[in-house]
């Protein structure tokens, strides 16, 4: 038990405690080599090396494989140098993970209501074509009302050019016929004037006549 207790004690001393009101990036890189330091080395097993055949397989040419050992320290050394950085750089990818689910939840809220801002935009289309249907049938009626208007109007309106020829005509030939009664009476007139001289040169022979005979 007490091996236990100093075991959890000992866990808890190497615990990274981040402060994330504020940070002090020097108490956590402090934390970080005390916990590596108290780590056991671990060695890790390198990847296997895929042979020749396989490599030929692959279409490519085998790759000449570097001196035995080699890789595996290369890899250890990298691995020691990013394992202090580690707390950071989750440290630092939380906000841009925070970003980045929140853009993601922005993403999926933005298509949903694009879904359904296109179906309120189909249903709207559908019922302005159906509109617009109706006012294209109002419009076909009432252009054939007209057109048929129209025609009875250019009917009667050909009537009347024909009612106003005749009258045109008629009113022409009164005319004419006034023009020469006219004129008949002006030389009936005259003739009546030299008529009622003659009549009365012939009254005053008559009397002279008279009173040569009977003096």
């Amino acid at each position: 038990m007490s091996e236990e207790k100093k075991q959890n004690q000992r866990e808890e001393d190497l615990a990274i405690k981040i402060d994330y009101e504020n940070l002090d990036v020097e108490d956590i890189m402090n934390q970080i080599k005390k916990r590596i330091a108290a780590r056991p080395p671990q060695e890790e097993e390198p990847p296997a090396e895929k042979t020749a055949p396989e490599l030929l397989e692959m279409g490519r040419p085998p790759s000449p494989s570097p001196p035995p050992g080699l890789k595996s320290k290369v890899r250890r050394f990298l691995l020691k140098i990013m394992r202090p950085f580690a707390p950071l750089i989750k440290l630092l990818i939380l906000p841009v993970d925070e970003e980045l689910r929140e853009t993601v939840e922005n993403l999926d809220y933005t298509n949903r209501r694009l879904d359904s801002l296109t179906e309120r935009f189909h249903q709207e289309l559908s019922r302005i074509d159906q509109v617009l249907g109706r006012l294209e049938a109002k419009i076909d009626f009432n252009h054939q009302i007209v057109n048929e208007r129209l025609d009875a109007a250019f009917k009667d309106l050909g009537r009347a050019k024909e009612y106003t020829k005749l009258l045109h005509q008629l009113t022409h030939n009164l005319v004419v016929e006034i023009t020469k009664l006219k004129i008949e009476e002006d030389h009936l007139k005259i003739q009546s004037r030299i008529l009622e001289k003659d009549l009365a040169f012939l009254n005053r022979r008559e009397k002279e006549v008279e009173k040569k005979v009977f003096p």
